[in-house]
């Protein structure tokens, strides 16, 4: 033995902890918290414990803002995380940009991952020009929570299956000098709304608006009509949920995961019930995927590839979906003993898994991100500030416009 390979040697049996680190390290850039925090801190464990060779590292980042701030500066610095949630308008940019690898790479050397288990919205929303981007992972549909005992009060059995039904309920509520209804100005209400009409938000095609047709009109003037008949005020944020688990408001509409944080905190008996249907069946998935960073090492996207799939896994689904209250993601998790005991004690939820046969997206292109913004605006106007549904949408729709030129 050489001198040199004696020293090496001797400092290794003397300094242990200055051996090279082999393990390969995944980071998990992620905004859940609370219940859902916890649930996936837990499961991420699991996985790592199982996984010796390397840890996912999950790290929270407090909120969408500050992970789109933060994902956006780390791509720019050349320093992304491995994998991290994502909106589809985020994936859309990333994608053209070249930063993602297309989990499309790892799915076709996996005979087993099938595809079709999936519900099909979901491998819509993450399959760009025929590319399967990104996966599903926190996925939500809108739904109502009501007072079930102020509705029998009222002379009202069952929560309304469609929207003039649901505004002789909000009369009948006011009767009774409760609030019938309360919501935030929220772009997913609407839209979920405009597909029931049959209308469109956005003509990806064309790169063109369409949520100021007539369609997108009628939903909005049957807004502003609730405002303006006392029958529903605008409330920001999650004030609305307080107000609700206080009796001050019979029913309001959020997500499906919402009802992860009001379970257990009323007086009263809280049903939960989809959406009211229109003309058409149309709910609209929310929530979003999980992609893969390319400025990463091949060992570090395939432990984080074997995350996902795990995570993916119909057991694991069942899992999330009991802390969370998120949507499984495929059909093959419904039928697992976990998620049949978790329908059996959360009566309404199996309603709400049927609504995915009919979910629909939001688009899903860069440009979206702008239109929706201009889309929220006309809606507050026309509900706060007293613009004709019409003008605003209009008006919304040109600012999309040119900023599109």
């Amino acid at each position: 033995m050489t001198w040199k390979k004696f020293t090496l040697c001797l400092f290794l049996l003397v300094f242990p902890a200055c051996k090279r680190e082999d393990k390969v390290v995944v980071d998990f850039w992620h905004v859940m918290g609370g219940p859902l925090g916890r649930r996936l801190s837990e499961m991420v464990g699991d996985f790592n414990r199982m996984h010796p060779e390397g840890e996912v590292r999950p790290v929270h980042m407090g909120s969408y803002d500050v992970l789109a701030q933060k994902l956006m500066g780390a791509i720019s610095s050349g320093n992304p995380p491995v994998i991290a949630q994502m909106y589809e308008s985020w994936t859309d940019q990333f994608l053209h940009g070249g930063q993602l690898v297309p989990l499309a790479e790892f799915v076709r050397n996996e005979p087993a991952f099938d595809l079709e288990d999936f519900y099909p919205v979901f491998i819509e929303d993450n399959t760009y020009d025929t590319l399967l981007a990104t996966l599903p992972f926190n996925k939500s549909v809108p739904v109502f929570y009501y007072n079930a005992d102020l509705l029998r009060e009222s002379g009202i059995d069952s929560f309304p299956d469609n929207w003039s039904d649901f505004r002789h309920a909000c009369v009948q509520v006011r009767r009774a000098g409760v609030w019938p209804t309360s919501w935030p100005l929220d772009v997913w209400y609407f839209s979920t709304m405009l597909y029931q009409e049959g209308g469109v938000l956005f003509d990806e095609a064309a790169n063109q608006p369409r949520f100021n047709a007539a369609e997108g009109v009628r939903v909005l003037e049957y807004l502003v009509g609730l405002v303006r008949d006392s029958l529903f005020y605008v409330n920001p944020g999650f004030q609305r949920q307080d107000e609700f688990l206080s009796g001050n408001v019979a029913m309001i509409p959020a997500s499906v995961v919402s009802w992860a944080f009001m379970k257990g905190r009323t007086s009263f008996e809280m049903g939960v019930a989809p959406f009211p249907q229109g003309q058409q069946l149309a709910t609209v998935i929310a929530g979003t995927n999980i992609g893969m960073f390319k400025k990463t090492t091949k060992a570090q996207q395939e432990l984080a590839w074997q995350f996902i799939r795990w995570f993916l896994e119909a057991e694991n689904q069942a899992r999330w979906t009991e802390a969370s209250y998120y949507l499984p993601v495929r059909r093959s998790a419904t039928q697992t003993e976990a998620f049949k005991q978790f329908v059996a004690d959360n009566r309404g939820y199996a309603k709400i898994i049927q609504q995915l046969d009919f979910a629909r997206t939001e688009p899903k292109t860069k440009e979206w991100f702008a239109g929706r913004i201009y889309l929220n605006d006309a809606i507050e106007e026309a509900m706060r500030l007293g613009r004709s549904p019409q003008q605003a949408l209009d008006d919304a729709a040109q600012r999309l416009l040119v900023e599109l030129r």
